[in-house]
């Protein structure tokens, strides 16, 4: 028999932390022959990596139904469901045992307990999510982890015997049509139908190692020490780290699927392991391979498949052929959407007008959106056709000249009623209430807005999602103690699933849901579609945020701004470090919100221009969260050796009083969504030199501020949640520098430009006037809601 071998699976667009995974393996068994299944159809990326792996198509792996496979399937779905073919394809090959592995795992010790069962006559082995009890009620909970399954399958391991391959075909017939994130009917993907397996197969072997599958659901139980020569993990040998749901550009959260650690938290070993995992995984290509496209998630004419249409296939609604040369109307046309809800049902097609679906629909059961793939909603959700709009949304044809908006549009009013208006109605105000980053004085601004209007809100905080420092209560003064029907959701597309999950499992719903959120590109990306079905309607604080949301939007767009108001101390410069009697220029950002699209670079490259030869100006750095991008941070720093830098945490009031302190402000963004800092600047009557560009040109123009010039180009390559395609601005730096210049150079200027923004933003952003617009957007929605009003 051959060595064992030790694979993984991924699309082209994870082979970052498949090359961190494999090159783990390589030290730590050597002996080990290494795959790599590609879950895609250009091969070429991975078929470079020959040095590191073997890729294996899966053409390879002898699936079934054909092109239907691939179909059915998302990519989370898909990469998971091949599993037990890959398997079976490696033990014909003559392996005496096959290691499955996910690719967000690195391995720091050999597996030597694995091969001890097998030497025993284990034929299976597998690790359980939990050794212990959990002792709080954070997220994930032990009801989540039994939903998901008692085993984590991350790993798993099997030797060359009849009961694996007995178990290995057992498994294929369950995946086969059913690998789908369905937890409303007990599945999740590949998973949770391993439970089943240690009480219908022989030689199952459970591996209760705590140096095993060490990750988010069980870290809390298990302590990671280093005692001078290896990794421990309570008293054990730490043999892999599962790094699942582990941002490497921003890790800070540990993983977006829990609310229970923070780098904070974690202890300084687990937390260095957790950076330098991060580290390696952005240097083996994370920006050369996140951004690559998907090769299943698009029909043969470029069309993106939507879930409704996977689904609909795999629950036997075939057309015959390739499904991916099928138009997506052959899915879900106009004239076939009747069938296909009767289809869910169980019962003959029926002709129904789309009102008739939107009123049919109130009365149908909640696992109908699941079929389709859309996740679940509230009763009152369904009751106003919202699953109806859902489905119609990504269609052509017909529908789609009814729509109620054009791209970029703002949403149509409301029609006259003859109601009588309603009660002014309050919010839940769920957020980072209390964290000093800017979507937490966003959502502060927002708060302030509400007061100023009379528009009672509540507060839940969620700001365990964030490491920055949580200590800004100032929207706890004004915030009330009843709860009421309408939830504001002020966290971004990415973060909406994970915070509403948070809200159910606390039993803290709304009847009515509005997200709040920023966007730094022209276009929302595919990726971030599936948060719409959880809202009502989304609300955005710039219309450049409203043109990319709009675009693909199903739920109504409104565009809130975000409210200014505070004061700041004169003078205190010594405070800073700031040398008195020069003119001090601010660049300022925080290192999570990515350095790429801030483009400090451009700022101090055009402030030495316009200061060269001068000695009466002072360039002033403040950023926040170097520590955890030591990278971007050293480069920044080897090129500010002649400024003033201050790097760390301050309160809001201090951030206002250095801005107080500085003369001016330099933003040369690629893109903003709103641009909070330059309109702070602007209210404390300071002129800017920003891109000319994205969400800051709402409040900014030639009389107010010194926009800069720019081309727009694409984004070459994927940069975290950023894709690859859509256009950035790239400032003009000789014209910034010209801009700064005359601004050092004539003190009435400055005075000119200065008092005129502090004009605008104090009459654009008063919390009076962004507040009565907050109050009547909820106004209207309580005119056709009135249920929403206790």
């Amino acid at each position: 028999m051959k060595h064992p071998a030790i694979f993984t699976i991924v699309s082209n667009n994870y082979l970052h932390y498949a090359r961190t995974l494999m090159k783990s393996v390589a030290q730590h068994h050597p002996e080990a022959q290494r795959y790599c299944v590609i879950v895609d159809r250009d091969m070429q990326p991975a078929l470079a990596l020959a040095d590191e792996f073997e890729a294996i198509p899966l053409a390879a792996l002898g699936l079934p139904f054909g092109d239907e496979f691939t179909f059915q399937y998302t990519i989370l779905e898909l990469n998971t469901a091949v599993k037990p073919w890959a398997m079976a394809c490696l033990l014909e090959r003559g392996h005496a045992a096959v290691l499955y592995i996910d690719p967000d795992i690195r391995l720091y010790q050999p597996l030597a307990e694995v091969f001890a069962l097998f030497a025993g006559g284990a034929a299976i082995v597998l690790t359980p999510h939990l050794l212990a009890p959990m002792d709080d009620q954070r997220n994930p909970t032990e009801l989540a982890i039994r939903n998901a399954g008692s085993y984590n399958l991350g790993f798993c391991a099997l030797a060359a015997q009849p009961s694996a391959r007995r178990f290995l075909a057992w498994w294929q017939g369950k995946l086969a049509r059913d690998c789908v994130v369905d937890l409303a009917s007990g599945i999740f993907v590949d998973q949770s139908w391993i439970d089943l397996v240690p009480g219908m197969f022989e030689q199952v072997a459970i591996l209760r190692h705590p140096g095993y599958n060490v990750a988010y659901w069980n870290l809390a139980q298990r302590a990671i020490t280093f005692d001078g020569d290896a990794y421990r993990v309570n008293g054990a040998p730490l043999r892999f780290i599962h790094f699942s749901g582990v941002d490497p550009q921003a890790p800070q959260p540990v993983s977006k699927h829990q609310d229970r650690l923070t780098l904070a938290n974690i202890g300084l070993v687990a937390r260095a392991l957790i950076l330098d995992y991060c580290n390696d995984v952005i240097a083996n290509g994370h920006a050369r391979y996140a951004g690559l496209p998907y090769g299943f998630g698009r029909f043969s004419d470029g069309t993106p498949i939507p879930a409704y249409a996977r689904t609909r296939l795999r629950l036997g609604a075939a057309q015959g052929g390739n499904p991916f040369d099928q138009p997506l109307r052959s899915f879900a046309g106009p004239a076939r959407l009747a069938g296909i809800f009767s289809y869910f049902l169980g019962r003959p097609p029926e002709p129904l007008a789309l009102g008739q679906l939107s009123e049919r629909c109130a009365r149908w059961p909640g696992y109908v959106r699941t079929a389709l793939g859309v996740g679940r909603c509230a009763e009152s959700r369904r009751q106003r056709g919202w699953l109806v709009r859902l489905v119609l949304w990504p269609l052509a044809g017909p529908f789609e000249a009814g729509r109620a908006r054009s791209v970029g549009a703002a949403p149509a009013p409301l029609p006259p009623s003859p109601r009588e208006p309603a009660a002014q109605p309050g919010i839940n105000l769920i957020g980072y209430i209390a964290a000093e980053l800017g979507v937490g004085e966003a959502a502060r601004a927002l708060a302030r807005a509400c007061s100023a209007a009379g528009v009672a809100y509540s507060v839940v905080d969620v700001g365990f999602q964030s490491s920055n420092l949580q200590r800004d209560t100032q929207a706890l003064a004004g915030a009330c103690d009843r709860r009421f029907a309408i939830d504001m959701v002020y966290v971004n597309a990415d973060q909406t699933p994970a915070t509403i999950a948070f809200l159910t499992s606390r039993q803290l719903e709304g009847r009515y849901r509005i997200g709040f959120w920023h966007w730094e590109q022209s276009r929302l990306p595919q990726a971030y579609y599936g948060a719409f079905a959880l809202l009502d309607e989304v609300w955005v604080p710039s219309a450049f945020v409203r043109n990319a949301v709009a675009a693909v939007s199903p739920v109504p767009v409104f565009v809130v701004p975000h409210a200014l108001q505070f004061h700041a101390a004169q003078g205190g410069r010594a405070a800073f470090g700031i040398p008195e009697g020069k003119l001090a220029a601010l660049v300022m950002y925080d290192f999570h919100s990515y350095q790429y699209r801030k483009n400090p670079q451009a700022a101090i490259e055009a402030f030495r221009q316009a200061a060269a030869g001068r000695s009466d100006a002072v360039l002033v750095v403040k950023t926040i969260n170097g520590d955890l991008h030591p990278q971007a941070r050293d480069e920044l720093k080897a090129m500010l050796a002649d400024a003033i830098v201050i790097d760390g945490f301050l309160t809001r009031q201090q951030v206002w009083d250095l801005q107080a302190c500085c003369d001016l402000l330099i933003s040369l963004h690629r893109a903003e969504g709103f641009g909070l800092a330059l309109a702070e600047m602007m209210y404390l009557g300071k002129p800017v030199v920003a891109t000319g560009w994205s969400g800051n040109m709402d409040f900014m123009s030639a009389d107010n501020a010194m926009p800069v010039r720019y081309a727009l180009k694409p984004l070459a390559e994927a940069m975290g949640a950023y894709e690859a395609g859509p256009e950035w601005a790239e400032a003009d730096v000789g014209d910034a520098a010209r801009c700064i210049a005359q601004l050092l150079d004539d003190p009435a200027l400055r005075e000119r430009i200065g008092t005129r923004a502090a004009q605008d933003m104090r009459r654009m952003l008063d919390p009076v006037a962004v507040g009565e617009k907050v109050a009547a957007r909820l106004r209207a929605i309580v005119h056709w809601r009135p249920d929403l009003v206790d």
